[in-house]
């Protein structure tokens, strides 16, 4: 069985995601009792960025998900 306790959010600029960025910790680890891994998380490109072995593409103005290029080496074992 596997788990994802991982999530994305999407906004608008970088300088947004750092500011919901700093209120989600705040909210997960004082109300909510978790702890984020500071080392795993990231600001950034959702075209860049990989997430759950997949990364986002955009064609034609729309986006869709593909397997990443490290990801896809391990679907072939």
């Amino acid at each position: 069985m596997r788990y994802a306790d991982d999530c994305n959010i999407y906004v608008k600029s970088k300088r947004a995601g750092y500011r919901v960025l700093a209120n989600v910790t705040r909210f997960l680890e004082k109300d909510l009792k978790l702890t984020v891994n500071q080392k795993k998380t990231h600001v950034g490109s959702p075209l860049r960025l990989k997430f759950l072995g997949f990364t986002l593409g955009v064609s034609k103005g729309k986006a869709y998900a593909r397997p990443h290029k490290v990801a896809k080496g391990l679907m072939a074992s």
